[in-house]
């Protein structure tokens, strides 16, 4: 924490510090800087605080920055930066990218994706707007943002599954590589694109981001209909 302190100093880069505590949560302290009418909130973290952060900023003004700390492809991907010290930078550059974010009903959020914890294979039902999709799946996905897809919309989900049997499942597409596979492993992905579904399975099954529980099925999954105002690095593509 000191490195980074010092480090955005040196970039001419000054603010309030707040640390969550049993007193207050990063959702309050979120709150009470926006109260305070700073127009830039930054999280020093992992997922779990960029999650938390852009729940509370989605729809306003204000931007969101995110120096991780702990991080993931992923998200270090989406903020074009791989290091605390490249997102330092993208603070003073302030580059902003307008993005959507997934929820769930029970009102967590996900910059990037959200996955079932699937020890075993389980049925499940998915409920698109005009169809149902069923299928005995081993891993299921659901992605904001992945850098090996590509998005057909902003405010579009991708929903990513591996079925058991894929003929029993319509192809919708294929993903090369998704989480590590090879390419005959592939050819079991199918993907659809939604603004919202409904999950259900047997039995509940915990929604993972970033190791933690946020949700358990059955379960609406959606992308906000706002936008949170994203700080990115200069490479990052719009």
């Amino acid at each position: 924490m000191d490195d980074i302190k010092a480090h955005l100093s040196v970039l001419g880069i000054t603010g309030e510090y707040a640390f969550s505590s049993n007193a207050y949560s990063i959702e309050e302290l979120v709150r009470l800087g926006l109260s305070k009418g700073y127009n830039t909130i930054v999280g020093i973290g992992d997922v779990e605080t960029a999650n938390k952060i852009a729940n509370i900023v989605c729809g306003r003004q204000e931007a969101m920055g995110i120096i991780p700390t702990e991080t993931t492809h992923d998200l270090s991907e989406m903020i074009a930066a791989q290091t605390w010290k490249e997102a330092c930078d993208n603070l003073r550059y302030r580059k902003i990218a307008e993005t959507h974010i997934g929820k769930t009903a029970n009102g967590s959020v996900f910059l990037t994706s959200v996955y079932l914890a699937l020890n075993n294979p389980a049925e499940l039902t998915i409920e698109f707007k005009d169809y149902l999709v069923k299928a005995k799946a081993k891993n299921f996905l659901v992605s904001n943002f992945h850098p090996q897809i590509k998005k057909i919309a902003p405010d579009f989900l991708d929903i990513v599954f591996q079925s058991i049997d894929p003929k029993t499942t319509t192809l919708a597409g294929r993903l090369s590589g998704l989480l590590g596979l090879n390419k005959k492993e592939d050819t079991q992905y199918s993907l659809f694109r939604a603004r919202s579904i409904r999950l259900f399975t047997n039995s509940k099954v915990p929604l993972v981001s970033n190791d933690q529980i946020i949700a358990k099925t059955p379960q609406l999954i959606e992308s906000s209909d706002e936008k949170i105002r994203l700080i990115v690095g200069r490479k990052h593509n719009q």
